[in-house]
């Protein structure tokens, strides 16, 4: 049986890491095509989850960080470890007095499943994107 396409990245959380992690993702998605062929809406999405959960990292938990995608047929699995361990709140809700915090919004919006496990020496935010 063969083996889950499966991309790890290593990242410092410096300005340019979600840049650096979108163009490396395009190139995973692209390597992978003979396993799942995602259409171009698809694909967006996963960028997005990416770089929403990503700058979320970078801002909220400045310093190193990983992130893993996992592609099995038309589902990618992203999950962004940093090294904070507050959890992650949905805001940017109308009526919320926290004007920003639209990102992690954004991304329940995409994904089938959204959660955030405590991890020793941070946590993980993990989502799934389905093609539909």
């Amino acid at each position: 049986m063969p083996r889950t396409p499966q991309l790890v990245l290593d990242l410092d959380g410096r300005p340019g890491t979600v840049r650096t992690a979108r163009r490396e993702v395009e190139h995973f998605l692209d390597r992978c095509a003979d396993r799942a062929v995602l259409r171009p809406d698809t694909r967006a999405d996963v960028g997005l989850v990416v770089a929403e959960l990503l700058a979320n990292a970078c801002v909220h938990a400045p310093g190193p960080c990983r992130l893993t995608v996992r592609l099995s047929g038309a589902r990618v699995a992203v999950a962004v470890r940093d090294t904070s361990p507050l959890l992650p709140v949905v805001s940017g809700v109308p009526g919320s007095p926290d004007p920003g915090g639209y990102g992690l919004l954004v991304v329940t919006r995409l994904c089938t499943d959204v959660r955030a496990v405590r991890v020793r020496g941070g946590k993980v935010v993990r989502a799934v994107v389905v093609q539909r």
